[in-house]
């Protein structure tokens, strides 16, 4: 092997590593209870949400 196809195989090598990191680091992994939990959390929100669009619709008309 010559030494540019050696230096080649470390860039692809650092590249192919750094792209891993970067996904790792991208892609925060909760478990299914957290993901239950701010699904419950973002119905309750939206619950409120149409229940005061609701009550200044009340008082509006």
């Amino acid at each position: 092997m010559s030494q540019s196809e050696i230096e080649r195989q470390l860039e692809m090598h650092n590249l192919d590593q750094r792209m891993r990191d970067a996904y790792k680091e991208g892609q925060p992994v909760i478990s299914k209870a957290q993901a239950a939990n701010a699904g419950n959390k973002n119905f309750l929100l939206a619950c409120a949400l149409v229940s005061l669009i609701a009550i200044l619709l009340a008082i509006l008309f």
